[in-house]
Order: C-alpha cells, then sequence, then structure tokens
C-alpha cells in the first residue's frame, strides 16, 4: 500500500517492514487522533472467509489482554490488523547481564499475562520483540501465529531467525508452527505444542542476549536449523563467566529438549532471576503478581498431609499419634535396588521446599540419579548422571548437586546437561567425598578424601579450603548450612577428638556442637539431629550452637556405620525426614566361598571389622577394626579363627600391606610416614617418616615398596629398610590408585581415570612402556593372584568380582573377562581358587528397597523457648 492510502478510517502513514504474516505499516487513527500499526494479511488469509472469523475471535481474546509488556489489539479492519504501535529497537545481543535480567523480566511478565489466559505466542523471536526509549518491552504478535498460512518451501538464502511462520491446522499433531530458529524441539518435530513452546523460545532469546550468537547455531537453511535444536546440545560453556547462577539456571532450564524436563510455568522463571541482582525496574512496567512455590505449611499438615500421602500410590501411610505427624515409605522406581555405598551412607535427599526427592539408585550395575515429586506416583532419571553419589540440592530447588567420576558436577531437578563445577582429590569420588553443601550465594562447600572441607563456585572455578585440620584430626565431612547462609556445620573425625562443629564461611574460629563420631543435621525450627546406636535423636540447639535440653527420639532402626560416621538420614527445611531402614548386626562375618559364591564356611566370630587383607600364603588375614578416630589392626588365623592384635592408632584410611613372606605388614599409623610390624611380635620399625605417602603393594622380591605422592600422584618405589632414599618410578597425567604387583613383579595393575571413569588397566613395570585396559564399564580393587589370573570389582553388566587371565612376558596378552560372583572390595584369593570375603549382615523389616518418610517429625518433640540460629 502507498502512503494516503486508507484502510477504514485508519490513513497510511509509511510502510515499517514485512514478514511472513504481511506487511506491517504505520497509520493515523482519524477518530481516535492516535499513530497505530497496521499489519495487512496476506490474500490468501484475508480472503478466506473461515480463517478472518478465527482471527475475530482469536483478536478479541488477545485484545482483553492488556498488559504494559504486551503490544495492544485495537482490532481487525478489512483484512488487516489494527495494533499498538511501538517506537524502539529490537534487542540484540550481547548484552550486559543486567539489561539482559530487565529484558527476561518483562518477557516473563508478559508470557505470564498471556499463558494465565490460555494464550500461547508459538512465535516469540527477538524481531517480535521491541523496547522504547523508556526501557519498557513490549511483545509484538502475540497469539497470532496461531492463525497464519499454509507452509511453504523458504526460499534460498532466507535467514532461519526471519524464516516465515509455518503453519497448518496450528496446535495438532504433525504440523509446523514457528520460526524456525527459536522452534522447540517438539515444534520442529511436528507435534503439539503448548506454552513450554515459549519458555524454549525464551530460554534461546536470553542466550542470544548474552552470548550474540544462536546457541545451536544457525544453518544454511531452515532444515539445517531444525536438524541442529533436535540433534544438537547448546555450548553453555559460551555464557559469560559474570552470568548470574539464577539466569545461568534458567536458560538451562528452559532448554531442555523434553518438555516433560523442561521449565513448566513461566512465572517460575522469577524464582530463578531472583537470585540474580536486579536490574532497574522498567518506568512503564509495574511487576505482576508472581505465582510462588509454598512448601508444605508445617503447623497445618495434620490431616491434610495424611489426605496427601495416602494418595501417593504404591505408598503405605498411617497418622502417628503424635497430633500431624504422618509415616509413610516411598518406593523406589521399579527395576532398581539401593545403591553402591547405600548401606549406610546418606544417597537421597528432600529439597529444601520438600516438593521433591533426589535419590540415587542401582540401575543395570550403576547408581543412577532419579527425582521423585511426593505428592505424586512418577518418578523420572535425569540422564548422564552414571556413577552418581550423595546429592544434594540447591537453595532454590532447582538444581542437583551431586559426585561422580573424581569430580563434583549439578544437574537441572528437571533434567538437562550435567555442569562440571570442580574436580576432586584422591580419585573415585564415590570413595572419597562425603557430602557437599550449596549456600544461598551460590557457593559449594564439599568434603574430598581426608581432609578440610574445601569451596567452589557452584558455576565452576578453582576449589579453596575454608577449615583447617587440627592436630590429629583426619578430616571434615558432611558440610551443612545454617539458615544464615554464612556458617555452617560439619562432622571431623580424628585421633584426638571428634564431634559436631559450627564454623562461619571466611573465620578460622570454630564452635564444637557435640562430641560424636557420627554425622549430624541441623533441623528447623532450632534441632540438631544425629544418630546413637541406630536411633536417630533430636536435641535443641540455640543461638551460640550449645545443645540445651536432653535428646528426644525421632526414629529407630535408622541405618548407620559407626566405622564410618555415616548414617542414612536426611531432612528438609520444612518437617520433612527420609531415612533407610536396617540394624547393622554387631560385628562382619569372614567366610570362604567358591568360584560360584557358594559359601564354604565361617571362620571364627563376627568380628567388627571396615578391611580385610588376605596373607599371600593364605594363612592369615589382616584385619582393620574401627576405633574412636583411628584404625586399630589385627591378624586372624584362617585354620582357627583366633585373631590377635599387632598394631593401634593407624590412619582411618590405612590399609595394611602384607610382606611375601607373609610375616610382616606395612601400615599408615597417625603419627605420620610408614611403619614395619612383625606379625609373630607386634614390633614396629619407622619406614619411612614421610608423611605424603600412599602405599599400594609389597614388590614381590621384598625388596621394595610401591608408594605414590598424594600432594602430586607421582610414583616411588621405596626400599623396605629404614633410612633409603625414594626411587622414582614415573608421574602418571591421570588420577591412578590400587597398584597390585603381577607375581614376577614385572608388571602392574591398577586405576586408572583417564577414560573419564576409574577403569582397570595393566602396565608394564617400571617403564608403563606396554599398557593394556582390563575393565569395561568400571573396575576396582584389582588383585593379582599367584598363579597369574587377576580379580577385580566390575561395575557393569552388574558388580561382580570378575577374573581374567593375564599372560605376561612376551606373548602380554590379556583374556576376556569373566564374572564369578556379586562381592564388595574386601576379598582375597587363594592359589586353589578360594576366596576370603567379608560379608556385613543388616536385618531390615523392608523386603524391597524402600524408604521411610516422616512428615512433620517436630510435631512430637517439645521445643522450649529459646532463640535459633
Amino acid at each position: 500500500m502507498s502512503p494516503q492510502q486508507t484502510i477504514g478510517h485508519y490513513r497510511i502513514l509509511s510502510k515499517l517492514g514485512e514478514g511472513g504474516m504481511g506487511a506491517v505499516y504505520r497509520a493515523a487513527d482519524t477518530k481516535l487522533n492516535r499513530e497505530v500499526a497496521i499489519k495487512v494479511l496476506p490474500p490468501g488469509v484475508a480472503e478466506d472467509a473461515a480463517r478472518m472469523r478465527r482471527f475475530e475471535r482469536e483478536a478479541q481474546v488477545l485484545a482483553s489482554l492488556n498488559h504494559p509488556n504486551i503490544a495492544a489489539i485495537y482490532g481487525l479492519e478489512q483484512g488487516a490488523i489494527v495494533m499498538e504501535l511501538v517506537e524502539g529497537t529490537t534487542p540484540a545481543g550481547p548484552l550486559p547481564a543486567s539489561t539482559v535480567i530487565n529484558y527476561a523480566r518483562q518477557i516473563a511478565a508478559g508470557l505470564e499475562a498471556a499463558h494465565e489466559k490460555g494464550i500461547v505466542h508459538r512465535d516469540l523471536k527477538p524481531a517480535n520483540i521491541q523496547v522504547n526509549p523508556e526501557g519498557v518491552l513490549k511483545l509484538l504478535d502475540f497469539g497470532l501465529a496461531k492463525s497464519q498460512s499454509e507452509p511453504s518451501q523458504s526460499a534460498p538464502g532466507v535467514s532461519p531467525t526471519l524464516s516465515p511462520t509455518m503453519s497448518l491446522a496450528m496446535t495438532q499433531a504433525g504440523m509446523i508452527l514457528g520460526t524456525a530458529a527459536y522452534m522447540s524441539p517438539e515444534q520442529a518435530r511436528g507435534k503439539a505444542v503448548d506454552r513450554r513452546a515459549d519458555i524454549w523460545a525464551f530460554g534461546v532469546i536470553l542466550y542470544e542476549l548474552l552470548t550474540g550468537q544462536h546457541p545451536y547455531g544457525l544453518g544454511e537453511t531452515v532444515t539445517d536449523t531444525l536438524a541442529a535444536i533436535v540433534l544438537k546440545e547448546p555450548d553453555f560453556a559460551a555464557l559469560p563467566n559474570d552470568t548470574p547462577h539464577g539466569l545461568r539456571l534458567l536458560i538451562e532450564h528452559c532448554l531442555v529438549k523434553d518438555p516433560k524436563l523442561r521449565l513448566r510455568d513461566i512465572a517460575d522463571a522469577r524464582i530463578l532471576l531472583d537470585q540474580s541482582p536486579s536490574a532497574a525496574a522498567a518506568p512503564a512496567a509495574p511487576t505482576r503478581r508472581s505465582r510462588t512455590w509454598l512448601p508444605w505449611a508445617i503447623a497445618g499438615l495434620g490431616l491434610a498431609a495424611a489426605a496427601i500421602t495416602a494418595g501417593l500410590a504404591g505408598e503405605r501411610s498411617a497418622v502417628s499419634p503424635a497430633a500431624g505427624i504422618v509415616r509413610f515409605s516411598i518406593p523406589f522406581p521399579p527395576g532398581t535396588e539401593f545403591p553402591a555405598n547405600g548401606g549406610s551412607a546418606t544417597q537421597w535427599a528432600p529439597s529444601p521446599d520438600g516438593r521433591s526427592l533426589a535419590m540415587v539408585v542401582m540401575e543395570g550395575g550403576k547408581n543412577i540419579l532419579w527425582v521423585r515429586p511426593l505428592g505424586t506416583d512418577a518418578a523420572y532419571r535425569l540422564e548422564k548422571t552414571d556413577g552418581a553419589n550423595f546429592p544434594f540440592w540447591s537453595p532454590d530447588s532447582q538444581s542437583i548437586g551431586y559426585f561422580s567420576d573424581g569430580a563434583l558436577r549439578r544437574v537441572s531437578a528437571s533434567g538437562g546437561p550435567t555442569v562440571k563445577v570442580s574436580d576432586i582429590s584422591g580419585g573415585n569420588a564415590s570413595n572419597t567425598a562425603s557430602g557437599a553443601a550449596w549456600s544461598k550465594d551460590g557457593a559449594i562447600v564439599f568434603s574430598e578424601a581426608n581432609g578440610p572441607l574445601k569451596q567452589v563456585s557452584a558455576m565452576g572455578g578453582t576449589p579453596a579450603p575454608v577449615t583447617t585440620l587440627a592436630k590429629g584430626e583426619q578430616g571434615h565431612y558432611w558440610p551443612q548450612f545454617l539458615p544464615d547462609g554464612r556458617h555452617f556445620l560439619y562432622q571431623s573425625r580424628g585421633a584426638s577428638e571428634q564431634g559436631i562443629y559450627v564454623q562461619e564461611l571466611g573465620s578460622a574460629k570454630r564452635v564444637l556442637v557435640l562430641k560424636t563420631g557420627m554425622r549430624a543435621m541441623w533441623a528447623s525450627p532450632g534441632f540438631l539431629l544425629f544418630t546413637h546406636e541406630e536411633n536417630l535423636l533430636a536435641q535443641t540447639m540455640n543461638a551460640t550452637f550449645q545443645l540445651e535440653g536432653e535428646p528426644a527420639l525421632v526414629a529407630s532402626d535408622v541405618r548407620s556405620n559407626p566405622a564410618n560416621g555415616r548414617s542414612t538420614f536426611s531432612i528438609s527445611t520444612n518437617g520433612l525426614l527420609l531415612y533407610r531402614e536396617g540394624v547393622q548386626m554387631e560385628g562382619n562375618v569372614i567366610q570362604w566361598r567358591d568360584r560360584s559364591g557358594k559359601v564354604l564356611g565361617t571362620v571364627g566370630q563376627a568380628v567388627s571389622v571396615t578391611y580385610l587383607s588376605l596373607s599371600p600364603d593364605g594363612k592369615s588375614a589382616a584385619l582393620v577394626e574401627p576405633a574412636p578416630g583411628r584404625s586399630d589392626f589385627w591378624v586372624m588365623d584362617l585354620s582357627s579363627g583366633v585373631t590377635t592384635p599387632v598394631a593401634r592408632g593407624g590412619k582411618l584410611s590405612s590399609k595394611p600391606i602384607w610382606s611375601p613372606d607373609s610375616k610382616r605388614l606395612l601400615i599408615s599409623p597417625i603419627t605420620g610416614g610408614l611403619e614395619v610390624v612383625t606379625v609373630s611380635s607386634a614390633q614396629a620399625a619407622t619406614l619411612t617418616t614421610n608423611d605424603a605417602l600412599v602405599p599400594y603393594a609389597w614388590s614381590p622380591d621384598g625388596n621394595s615398596i610401591l608408594c605414590a605422592d598424594e600432594s602430586n600422584g607421582r610414583l616411588f618405589l621405596l626400599p623396605a629398610k629404614p633410612g633409603a632414599a625414594l626411587q622414582p618410578v614415573i608421574t602418571n597425567p591421570y588420577p591412578t590408585s590400587g597398584y597390585t604387583f603381577s607375581p614376577d613383579g614385572k608388571y602392574v595393575a591398577y586405576i586408572s581415570e583417564e577414560t573419564g571413569s576409574g577403569e582397570v588397566f595393566v602396565a608394564s613395570f617400571p617403564s608403563f612402556s606396554v599398557k593394556r585396559r582390563v575393565s569395561q564399564g568400571g573396575g576396582n580393587h584389582p588383585i593379582w593372584s599367584k598363579n597369574g589370573r587377576l580379580y577385580y570389582l566390575a561395575a557393569l553388566p552388574t558388580p561382580s568380582l570378575t577374573e581374567v587371565e593375564v599372560r605376561t612376558g612376551e606373548d602380554f596378552q590379556i583374556g576376556v573377562g569373566k564374572a564369578l560372583f556379586r562381592q564388595g572390595t574386601h576379598f582375597g584369593v587363594t592359589d586353589d581358587g578360594r576366596f576370603l570375603t567379608r560379608v556385613t549382615p543388616y536385618t531390615s523389616t523392608s523386603p524391597t528397597p524402600e524408604l521411610n518418610v516422616v512428615l512433620n517429625w517436630p510435631a512430637g518433640i517439645k521445643i522450649p523457648n529459646n532463640p535459633r540460629p
């Protein structure tokens, strides 16, 4: 159309632009004396009476929105749409994070207003966004994509960001609707779409505004772009380093390919944006009411909670005599079982808002992270979380942290890509890490191996110690932030004192809360929860972190392990308690088994041991007995079952190593260095005072011990005589552990993480010039028998003791592994093919994997009137 032409009482002034839905003109409203924008619809639409009737109905709904962040629709006139004229510019990146947050809040407010009325944009893109000179953002063409033209092939060279909007029956499956670069995967596949398609496009726009580039790249054709959206993953590492935590998480939540796992409500974007620095509010765009995720109210649970739990499919529930307390059980997902390290470790955690449960389960022989929304019977797997251990939540209940493959990682609770936050020292995370906590300020405090707690940003970075080990302390574990976000609770274990401490970030001063060797947690409204002899107790903790009154019983038969201070309970901030039931029997059973796993006999009486090592001659077993803050060493005569003490005061992590003649043991005393103990006399001699050395294996000729320097991973041979100098061997570029010599001493088997997870390798020694990988899918604890067979614990397809024949020498060959039977890390093998194993019996009232849940547990405890931290 040309200037001065009229449409009804609107006079065309100038052309503003043209797109897939027709040309847009500036026009004068001669009746109301204002300027408007008029979009002249294509003839194929304007001349179709049925389509125009549909447009009119939709325009009536859109006109009712009346929101400051949505360009208003004034009506239809002679095949044209009359709209509010928005003066301004289309936003384009890269922009500062504060500006992006400002725009994100306004886009979310506009989308929320429309979604509440059941209107979905379906064509959200920068070209449909205008920002006026005052900073107010307007969404254009809202809802109009719902009634657009038949699809057609785009002309060669058309940009995917400007490609025509394509549709057939709009909301029907099999039809394509949207602009290619901003289509959700379900749109690109022609599936039915809903408001989650807008949420996807919202995430794409935010990514572009931050980085100046499309998260999936733009292909030369529309087809290329759609293929990238369906098949590729966005590069979140491209987001600027200073991107606020909440904004980064929001983008990750929006760009989840599966709409079932994507951010479900645009109002929830406010929760994540509230974690980010606030931008100046747009003057003409007041904040709308935001939907909040209200946690279950503790005081008002009562019968309402009982009704909720009664509706949980597959769950058993009961109301306790204490008013308002509800108890029920949650079954594990079908086909799963308790995870490795789940015997007495906390492998499940309720979200801070009490709405969901993160749980590590064993599925197909490996640990996997699942999420179970409470109040439904549905649970879903978080993909690519193999090997997960010890989950913990972000304060906003939107993300889950966990340990896996020697690293601290995080993932959105709704699914999506996993992000490595930091490497951790000590090799396999499942064996070395003991808990982490996520602060309101985006810091994660975590434990690794035996040492101080460390802190790292949830966005990643270099960890820094936040605690310092006192003399005699072995390590700090299981941190938890208190409500102020600055103080944190943690467990200390060592020789001189074991206990629960509170410390403030940035301060070296700490307060001893409770002397105990067991893990503890703070719980609202002001309790310290801890286990004692399988009983879970609660005691009031005041504002100065001192305990008051007497402990009260919360639950019985809570599975715990005094040997490592772990226990299976976990709590949310609003009265939700989870724990695994099961009472550990006194001591461990030492048994002989054959190659099929059949028990051939039991040796001696039950003993409490954390480690077992069979002597080379097969006549004795070295046992490690846990003691407060230390390990004690005993030797069991396997013919009689009699145990004899040989050394006391070893490090908690110390594992005794036999000499080839079975007459001596190498141990790591708490005082530092390494000692050789003569078994017959219990006489000890200091071999070295170097406290950085970790011993692995005694050479077959008895002349030296293979050690690693814990600070740098370098391997050394330590001569088996006092005062001798270390002999360097090699520095492996990857974390390694668990070395064991072949019978001839010319090869070593060991665990290496060079593939990204712990696998068993065999290499020539000392050159390492010849190397072969043995395990597939994870391996641990290699042991070499005298007949040349190698045994290790395989992770897949099911956790089992596996046998491999290894031919050394010039004809170096490794056979195919053969799974024998399921077994833990405590085993030894004799020359005649028998296996000495340690078993930890538990009793449990539950024959199937399930967790016990208690709602509103504080209702049964009398709470003194005192300040809370």
